[in-house]
């Protein structure tokens, strides 16, 4: 089954699995944003986990070797994904998940997934979990015009800003309200770009590259 872990310093979750675990999840995730034909840029936000996860199970991210007994060795497949990513990624697949239909195995993989969420978040700080999964839980979506470089931009500011760990995480509060549409930082950032020639964004559906980033532990 799909299990997690908090990172060591708060920036993220740790999602593992076996092969068929990440394999049958990364299905779900691609046949429900293929279901949303209209809001092309929120579909590749999503898939973008599926990228992750495809790249799980083919081991380019994290192994764990777990052995229980001496006759029996498990791999287990992972990968990290910065805490404001992940969770408007798993508040958007909800979102699909309510507005169309959906097989068994659709819905176990995303309760699945929201058991990994809160079993992360819980466990690394109760409160500020708790105030997390009901900002996930729910999440009212974007509108068609939304910039998702915005939510890499929040995320840099989530890993960079302060002292990592238990301090960093309790500010994941402010940058999920950040994210939003309506928010002050969220117009800052919309005027600054259009009026920045030769911006250059994250291409979704491709790897976020943490070396141009300023270093930060996970």
């Amino acid at each position: 089954m799909l299990f997690s872990k908090p990172t060591k310093y708060g920036a993220g979750i740790i999602l593992y699995g076996d092969y068929w675990d990440l394999k049958n999840l990364h299905t779900t995730i691609h046949e429900l944003a293929e279901l949303d034909l209209i809001e092309d840029k929120l579909s590749d936000f999503v898939l973008y986990l599926a990228y992750d996860i495809r790249h799980a199970y083919q081991r380019h991210r994290e192994i764990l070797d777990s052995t229980h007994y001496k006759d029996e060795k498990v791999l287990y497949y992972g990968v990290k994904i910065l805490w404001p990513i992940f969770l408007v990624q798993l508040g958007l697949l909800r979102r699909l998940a309510a507005y169309h239909p959906t097989s068994k195995s659709h819905q176990a993989d995303i309760f699945r997934l929201e058991a990994c969420a809160e079993e992360a978040l819980k466990s690394y700080d109760p409160i500020t979990g708790k105030w997390c999964i009901d900002w996930y839980t729910s999440f009212g979506g974007f509108p068609t015009q939304y910039n998702f470089d915005f939510i890499y931009s929040c995320s840099q500011e989530y890993v960079t800003r302060g002292k990592s760990g238990k301090d960093r995480f309790k500010l994941l509060p402010d940058i999920l309200r950040m994210i939003s549409f309506g928010s002050k930082d969220y117009s800052s950032f919309t005027e600054n770009l259009k009026s920045m020639v030769g911006q250059k964004g994250i291409k979704l559906n491709d790897s976020i590259d943490f070396e141009e980033w300023p270093k930060f532990k996970w």
